[in-house]
């Protein structure tokens, strides 16, 4: 049996190392301290610490220290391999009292170093049930091998840098998540610039009214809607709806909107211009998103509008004096297949008719129990008529939120409305 000594004993040593353990906010700092400073304690050689990799879980020494110890950080051993992956592995601490007659221990690092390990004790560092990684000791000073004091000293300390491991981690990931949020803000802000908020007035579309309301799910949504005047006579408008949700679907709808303001002209009917578009998107589409799209044009001046269907939502026509009808649903969607085929479909309004233009978040929005909003009462909604596209757009707004009722949001919802003002 190995010989105790006042060293392997030092339980003030212990907890003096705990106490400058337990400030430390950084993951390196932390693993420099441990290893720094446990060496002279322990009158060690060296010490090392292997922590799993995230894909494969080989161990990583991610240092070692020691008077006579190189640095390690390059080396891995394999998961399940050495004496550090038997400890991993069988979660409890292993003293090998001579590495040279043990079939487990990891010559590897030996080899490649030229260090020699005599004795080693390695201890899990154990968070309840997950092993966070190993810590290792080398090579007792002035002692042949380890004892079983030093196995009490190295499990406790082993269990005071798990916990500060725990502490280190959950810090990062609070900073980590805070970063990610003022990142999604700031992606929420720069979407929600892409997105016309100044509707034309009296003045600069005498015939024809707008409005429209993105109420996205996330912070990033994959919903668009735009609108500008090709030339005095003709407005293009436009909404589409992103396959997926988050960063990936907004960065695809501002690529949309931006390719469509650049190929949209007068002269270009709007199937022309999905196709035109669609190939553009399926140039560069690794990731298979997809987008559904109403493109339409409208005359200002006679009402009569066109528009190219991509496998949207059918749009909804509602009259001046009641009564709201479903336009159809045509045309594929794109982003995935460069020869898609879009339709069109055209609709005149009167003075006082309605073009209404929304995307499934709309009848697909979901309550409590799984209902959705649906087709029916959407029309319902819109059957009477008569009323300002900005009334529209939140009459609609207001029963899909009824519906809802407090439920958590599917999707991203998205309305526009085309007024044919009347007079």
């Amino acid at each position: 049996m190995a010989e105790e000594t006042p060293a392997t004993t030092d339980y003030d040593g212990l907890l003096r190392l705990a106490g400058r353990i337990s400030r430390e906010a950084h993951l390196e700092g932390l693993l420099e301290m441990i290893l720094t400073e446990s060496v002279p304690w322990m009158k060690v050689e060296a010490c090392s610490i292997f922590l799993p990799e995230k894909l494969g879980g080989d161990l990583i020494i991610h240092s070692a220290f020691g008077d006579s110890a190189p640095r390690l950080h390059d080396l891995r051993v394999p998961a399940g391999k050495g004496i550090v992956g038997a400890a991993m592995e069988e979660k409890r601490l292993i003293r090998v009292d001579d590495v040279a007659s043990d079939p487990r221990f990891y010559r590897k690092a030996d080899e490649e170093t030229g260090w020699v390990t005599r004795a080693l004790v390695a201890a899990p560092l154990l968070d309840g049930e997950e092993c966070l990684g190993v810590i290792e000791f080398l090579n007792p000073v002035g002692r042949s091998a380890f004892s079983p004091a030093d196995e009490r000293l190295v499990e406790y300390f082993a269990g005071l840098i798990a916990a500060a491991l725990v502490r280190v981690r959950a810090q990062a990931a609070v900073v980590e998540r805070a970063a990610l949020q003022r990142d999604l803000d700031l992606a929420s802000e720069l979407q929600a610039g892409l997105l016309p908020k100044a509707f034309p007035g009296p003045a600069r579309s005498p015939q024809i009214e707008v409005f429209a309301r993105l109420d996205p799910a996330r912070e990033v949504s994959g919903d668009l809607y735009d609108f500008f005047f090709l030339d005095d006579d003709h407005l293009c408008f436009v909404v589409g709806d992103v396959s997926g949700k988050g960063v990936a679907a907004g960065l695809f709808m501002a690529v949309t909107r931006t390719m469509v303001r650049a190929v949209a002209r007068p002269d270009r009917p709007p199937a022309e211009v999905l196709t035109r578009v669609n190939r553009e998107l399926c140039r560069e589409n690794d990731a298979c998103l997809f987008v559904t799209m109403i493109l339409g044009v409208a005359n200002v001046k006679t009402g009569e509008i066109m528009c190219g269907l991509a496998g949207h939502n059918p749009p909804a026509v509602v009259r001046r004096g009641g009564g709201a009808a479903f336009g159809p649903v045509g045309g594929q969607p794109m982003g995935l297949n460069d020869k898609a085929v879009f339709t069109e479909w055209a609709v005149s309004l009167a003075g006082g008719d309605a073009l209404v233009v929304y995307t499934d978040g709309v009848t697909e929005a979901m309550d409590e129990a799984g209902r959705l909003f649906g087709n029916e009462p959407l029309r319902l909604v819109l059957d009477r008529g008569g009323q300002s596209s900005d009334a529209i757009v939140q009459e609609v707004s207001r029963a899909v939120e009824r519906h809802v009722d407090g439920a958590e949001r599917s999707d991203d919802i998205t309305i526009l409305v085309l007024r044919r003002r009347e007079g």
